[in-house]
């Protein structure tokens, strides 16, 4: 069942997306008088045809996204002059024919938020929570350094109003660093906080330390090989007890489990509105303790130090052995250890704790969000342009290195993967969310002056009407080759971090 939702919902959230796009083309083209040859659902030779006026329209054996051909729309055919011939017509009938198609994905967007803003849907609460780990040590929260605290509602960033979590992200992420106007509700009292941010070493990205706040524990990832997921605990199960006692923190339950080793727990979770119960036994771990708290488990320290890309106190450590026998003949001796990103100061040890293989995690509280006619369609009209300013400023920051491209760009694969993520686990109105965003994202890339998108045959065709005539052929041509090749290239890098970003890829490898 799980394969079968992660497959459907990338087809049609995908497929759909772009059909859309084609469709506005073919009625840009009915607009302005421009002829569509063929009309596709699906790319391919079609089974199902039906020739309407001068278009066939038809349906192929994998009706996934489609396409529109227009009558003199290749350059090399041969083209009487007529003005249904795509080439053949005025610039701006041509500017138009192209505009509709990213038109269409916008109308879309909007349409579908207009539609779920009327039925109401659930988002991330804006009630934050802030991680004990993060208020002391090495990297205490920004937020908490301000004066937040877990538990406070976000009610505004700047003086704009935030009604969830996704609203707290978009204002911090894109605040370029500068000090924020943070105001939050505790208590009934209304405090406001002046909050600079942190750029995440990760993705880039600017983060105040805070979480969605949240009251179940549930599973956020496992290990491979190691006992949870050998004893068949799985991905987002809500962890309800462990061996009879109530599970209320991630701290709970990696608490209860450390002191396990070789003994047999028993976990109750619920799973798709059933309870079941696992049992399990946590294997023996030597870890490796700064500040009294556990670094990595042994595997994960092991491949940082094969990485080379762990130091102590400034020197690189070349052998996990060495580092671990040096932590066991100088038992509270204080020191700096930096793993990858992330550095820790205080005293070493070496304790024997329970291991699992289970990243336990607090998932979001969510809220209720539903509109009337009027403010519905206002917030889908105002939804969509916030999110293309987001994802234009997203792009400035990449471009200028302020935010990882590597950690922020998505292809068809890790789109697919977070459609499929998005159906199965948080249901129908997130997923059709995520479409209507997805659609406006569409609008933009296709806009976007590259060559072989949009967005550069409107330029040609602007220029064109300007200067009376067209480039010369032998230009665009170049010009379009060139851009052919350089998406080409693009694509092929995208779909690899898209592979690499894959959580079974990352798992083998760490």
């Amino acid at each position: 069942m799980m394969i079968i939702t992660y497959i459907a919902s990338a087809v049609i959230l995908l497929g759909l997306c772009i059909f859309i796009h084609e469709l506005g083309h073919l009625l840009g083209g009915k607009m302005v008088g421009i002829k569509a040859r063929v009309f596709s659902m699906g790319y391919g030779r079609g089974f199902l045809k039906k020739k309407i006026g001068d278009t066939t329209y038809q349906v192929t054996l994998i009706p996934f996204g489609g396409y529109c051909q227009f009558y003199g729309e290749d350059p090399s055919e041969k083209r009487e002059g007529k003005g249904f011939e795509f080439l053949s017509a005025a610039p701006w009938r041509r500017i138009v024919t192209v505009l509709m198609g990213p038109l269409f994905n916008l109308f879309f967007g909007i349409i579908l938020f207009y539609i779920m803003n009327l039925t109401g849907y659930t988002k991330e609460t804006n009630r934050i929570s802030i991680p004990e780990q993060i208020t002391t040590g090495s990297y205490i929260s920004s937020a908490y350094k301000a004066g937040m605290r877990d538990g406070d509602t976000i009610t505004a960033i700047n003086g704009k109003t935030v009604t969830g979590f996704d609203d707290i992200q978009a204002g911090v992420v894109f605040s370029s660093g500068e000090a924020l106007e943070i105001e939050v509700s505790r208590d009934g009292n209304t405090l406001s906080f002046s909050v600079v941010p942190d750029k995440s070493p990760d993705s880039g990205r600017y983060v105040i330390g805070v979480l969605p706040y949240g009251s179940r524990t549930v599973v956020g990832g496992l290990v491979p090989g190691e006992p949870a997921e050998k004893a068949g605990l799985a991905y987002m199960d809500h962890i309800l007890e462990v061996d009879g006692k109530k599970v209320n923190s991630p701290d709970d339950f990696t608490s209860y489990l450390k002191g396990m080793a070789g003994k047999t727990v028993k976990v109750a979770v619920m799973r798709e509105d059933e309870k079941v119960d696992i049992e399990l036994t946590p294997r023996k771990d030597r870890s490796l303790i700064i500040g009294g708290e556990a670094v990595a488990y042994s595997g994960l320290l092991k491949q940082a130090v094969k990485e080379m890309d762990v130091t102590l106190d400034g020197k690189t450590v070349y052998s996990y052995d060495s580092l671990m026998e040096e932590a066991e003949k100088q038992p509270g001796k204080e020191v700096k250890l930096k793993i990858r990103d992330a550095e820790l100061k205080g005293p070493m040890s070496v304790e024997d704790r329970g291991f699992a293989g289970i990243y336990p995690a607090l998932a979001p509280d969510m809220v209720e969000v539903q509109y009337g006619a009027l403010s519905g369609l206002a917030r889908a009209v105002v939804e969509p342009y916030d999110f293309i300013v987001m994802n234009l400023k997203g792009l400035g920051m990449m471009f200028s290195g302020g935010m990882s491209v590597r950690e922020n760009v998505s292809g068809p694969i890790r789109i697919a993967k977070i459609a499929g993520d998005v159906a199965y686990y948080k249901g129908l109105s997130a997923f059709v969310l995520l479409m209507a965003k997805i659609s406006i994202i569409l609008m933009v890339m296709n806009l976007l002056p590259i060559p072989a998108v949009d967005g550069s045959h409107i330029v040609f065709y602007t220029i064109e009407a300007i200067r009376g005539k067209p480039l010369k052929k032998e230009i665009m041509e170049r010009i379009q080759t060139a851009g052919v090749l350089i998406l080409i290239v693009l694509g092929v890098a995208v779909i690899l971090n898209d592979i690499s970003m894959l959580p079974f890829l990352q798992n083998l490898f760490r």
